[in-house]
């Protein structure tokens, strides 16, 4: 298993790239360009660089990704689902990016955003890709 922009947290050049790699991502899933959902930057306007690396909102639905730093020898991709104010049904991935954890992200968010699965159904399908919410 090899880990996709390791040094994204300590490097703002690789950050970026991996910011990228989700955006190209989404418009390859959903055929149009993201709209992100939560603010990445500080009140001054300087960009901010953590783990909370990409959110969008498509339809009526939100997705937030939470990259770790690399530390698993085994693929690392977990799901949680809640309620974004009232109103939305948000999905919450915490991954490690890797050549592994890829595939199983873009199904789960074509499922999750594109084939609009059930926030109720969509547990089930993420525990037959080896996702735990």
């Amino acid at each position: 298993m090899k880990h996709l922009y390791k040094e994204f947290l300590t490097d703002k050049a690789v950050y970026n790239l991996n910011e990228a790699f989700y955006k190209r991502l989404l418009k390859t899933v959903t055929g149009s360009e993201p709209a992100p959902y939560f603010n990445k930057a500080y009140g001054n306007g300087r960009k901010l660089y953590d783990d909370h690396i990409f959110s969008a909102k498509y339809k009526n639905r939100i997705l937030q990704i939470i990259q770790r730093g690399p530390i698993s020898e085994k693929p690392f991709l977990k799901g949680r689902l809640q309620k974004w104010d009232d109103q939305y049904d948000m999905l919450v991935l915490s991954l490690e990016l890797s050549d592994a954890v890829k595939p199983e992200l873009e199904k789960v968010i074509r499922a999750w955003l594109v084939e609009e699965v059930a926030p109720e159904e969509i547990e089930g399908l993420l525990k037959k890709r080896g996702v735990y919410l």
